[in-house]
């Protein structure tokens, strides 16, 4: 396969979206036994990271869920001695001094044991009363609290969700109950905390359940700032479409300024059930999830998704589950590079135009602009085969130095050549069925002409 990408430095045609936000923040629990993974994670540059099975991660612990938080259900929501804050809010600070905003999950974990035990919907009315001191804990300083900026409260998670028997693993109600629990929690939310952004609910898909929720939603004129929803698939295309629908639908019941936020989403070409009962398909599994295919496979959806509706992405997850973007003794993983290259690119602001000449399939690009002329061209080859590319720079002179960083089979997000001059296009290939190529382009005013090539 051979691709020529063209450039054009300084034609800047909007703004980057940061989509690349994550589930889940480093584990609190694991850090002498090698598992810290805060430097790494830091150098993801997430926008936001989503609290969503917390405790999953951290084994004995009770993070982030309220049942785990406010124990006995029963107890004074008014006296602070009922509520464990401690570990979570350690926890939050591991997201606050890495630089990634908090998108707080309001609910419970995932249940996959033969038993539930927090599954049941509660009485609205006094679960209100306590995430609404959960909230004033980390946002007005309630019960020695933190008044720290978390943008989005999300309320519940995946309430339709069941196993492959049927049985239900977040909600064990009906739909139309969870429909009023959500409008009960959030209009009442929203009067109390006018200044936070409260949505959710977190389907697992988008379909006819969703467009239910919102009719209901726009019936009881209930204040929805955002709606979240999940998306696993082995197509790119699958996850660039949707934002699309779910905006139309948003439209029609007349939520015209609420966000769309895709708050679970990973490359997922497997069978859901073997996954889940069979322990051989998953040792083969899992290093697929998390492989090279995975790291091009995510960047060609968060390139696509610049030129969508939607507002925001979480990748589940960001750390060293069976999921995540690390490996279980948390070294990272292709797909954790591939995350890191459209980070480095997304903190660049301008979005620069630019074109794939041939238009080959499963070839992607993007390129962003500081503002002091510097310069990131992210390209990612989804199942292409090998692959030759060439990148055409409209007035190269501009840029001093050169870098092409590859991630394939045998290099981790590595130099192939630095540069600090050029002539004609910039060329390199790969052997590999698939890949992510990051130029990194330095402005001759802001850095030297280094004159050497390697």
């Amino acid at each position: 396969m051979k691709e020529t990408i063209r450039i054009n430095p300084g034609e800047i045609i909007g703004s980057i979206k940061k989509v690349n936000g994550g589930n889940l923040a480093p584990a609190i629990v694991n850090e002498k036994a090698g598992g810290n993974i805060r430097k790494e994670f830091g150098e993801l540059h997430l926008p936001v990271t989503r609290l969503h099975d917390a405790p999953l991660e951290n084994a004995g612990t009770r993070l982030v869920d309220v049942p785990l938080i406010f124990a006995n259900f029963h107890a004074d929501v008014e006296d602070p001695r009922n509520y464990y804050f401690k570990q979570t809010d350690d926890y939050l600070r591991n997201c606050m001094e890495l630089g990634t905003a908090i998108y707080y999950r309001l609910g419970t974990s995932i249940e996959h044991g033969v038993h539930k035990y927090f599954l049941d919907p509660p009485e609205p009315r006094r679960w209100i009363e306590i995430v609404s001191h959960i909230i004033r804990h980390y946002t007005e300083g309630w019960a020695d609290g933190f008044r720290f900026d978390i943008p989005f409260w999300e309320i519940w998670n995946e309430p339709e969700c069941t196993d492959c028997d049927g049985l239900p693993l977040m909600w064990n109600g009906s739909p139309e109950e969870f429909n009023a629990f959500f409008a009960e929690t959030a209009t009442a939310l929203k009067q109390r905390f006018p200044h936070l952004k409260f949505g959710g609910p977190a389907h697992c898909w988008f379909g006819d359940h969703s467009r239910e929720f919102l009719r209901f939603c726009a019936k009881h004129n209930v204040p929805l700032d955002f709606y979240s929803y999940h998306s696993y698939a082995g197509d790119p295309s699958q996850l660039l479409s949707s934002p699309a629908e779910v905006r139309k639908a948003l439209d029609e019941n007349g939520y015209r300024n609420t966000e769309i936020h895709l708050n679970e989403w990973h490359y997922f070409p497997l069978d859901w059930k073997k996954l889940r009962e069979d322990k051989s398909y998953r040792a083969t599994a899992y290093p697929i999830m998390k492989g090279l295919e995975s790291a091009a496979f995510l960047n060609a959806v968060l390139i696509g998704w610049q030129d969508t509706p939607l507002d925001l992405g979480c990748y589940y997850t960001a750390t060293a589950t069976n999921w995540g973007l690390f490996d279980p003794f948390s070294r990272p993983t292709k797909s954790y590079y591939g995350m890191k290259a459209f980070g480095e690119t997304a903190r660049f602001p301008k979005r620069v135009k630019t074109e794939t000449v041939h238009r080959t399939p499963g070839v992607s690009a993007l390129a962003a602009e500081q503002e002091n002329g510097d310069l990131r061209v992210l390209v990612s080859c989804f199942k292409t085969g090998a692959a030759e590319l060439e990148f055409e720079l409209d007035s190269p002179e501009r840029f001093s130095r050169l870098e092409l960083l590859l991630l394939d089979d045998t290099r981790d997000l590595e130099p192939v050549f630095r540069t600090g001059t050029i002539h004609g296009p910039l060329a390199a290939t790969t052997p590999s069925d698939s890949g992510v190529f990051l130029l990194q382009c330095t402005r001759a005013s802001s850095h030297a002409p280094s004159g050497r090539k390697h």
